[in-house]
């Protein structure tokens, strides 16, 4: 599920529904599913969204609630020295619910690259799981449009992982937040100096082998792509 919000001002509050943690028992056979509720499973625990069990995890994991965790990013937001003007919130959901991606751009802080229209703008992508496919974590980086069909690639150079422990500290995540708009502005005066940085054949070719990873047909494919449009 996508939901996309754009708004000229402070965006409607986010919210997400709660997840609840439930016992689980030992069912006795295979022939029936009736648990024997004397009978508890110490090792796991189930977590419930809206009546549906979307995950079973250790004893061990600490869940952290996506309406917590996002408000408490966008609060950051709001108080940091980014300029929301025009933000966009783009929220993804999968497994019923057990992963959430909710990602931020910002054209308040777009940086032209070169004089061809190309621009890279600052982005915040926060991940959340209760099932415990994806760690706590918060990417700070950049999207550029390279095509006319609105192609975008992306790159993040700054990033927190939290596991879902009892040690788990979501202030630290929320903290980081303050230096994103400052470690965005280092990177866009590397990135701006790329279209006058002179680049040898060998270099280029070396990068491409590199991308290549020992693929002759990447590589052929790579050169090809570099002749036509370099």
């Amino acid at each position: 599920m996508t939901n996309l919000k754009l708004v000229e001002d402070r965006l409607e509050d986010i919210s997400f529904p709660l997840v609840s943690e439930q016992t689980l028992y030992v069912v006795p056979s295979v022939e029936s599913d009736v648990p024997m509720l004397d009978e508890v499973i110490t090792s796991h625990k189930g977590i419930e969204l809206n009546g549906n069990n979307i995950a079973i995890v250790g004893m061990g994991y600490t869940v952290v609630q996506n309406d917590g965790i996002f408000r408490q990013i966008e609060d950051a937001i709001y108080s940091s020295p980014i300029d929301t003007t025009g933000m966009v919130r783009k929220i993804k959901t999968s497994h019923l619910g057990a992963r959430t991606v909710v990602t931020y751009t910002f054209p308040a802080h777009k940086v032209d690259i070169n004089d061809k229209g190309d621009h890279v703008m600052l982005t915040i992508k926060v991940l959340n799981s209760y099932d415990g496919s994806w760690r706590l974590m918060t990417l700070v980086g950049a999207v550029r449009e390279v095509c006319k069909n609105g192609m975008v690639i992306g790159e993040y150079f700054s990033e927190v992982l939290q596991k879902h422990t009892k040690n788990i500290d979501t202030d630290v995540t929320v903290q980081k937040l303050s230096h994103a708009l400052e470690v965005f502005g280092q990177n866009a005066e590397l990135w701006t100096s790329y279209p006058s940085t002179p680049v040898s054949d060998l270099q280029a070719t070396n990068v491409l082998m590199s991308l290549a990873g020992g693929s002759k047909t990447l590589l052929e494919l790579l050169q090809q792509t570099h002749v036509r449009y370099v």
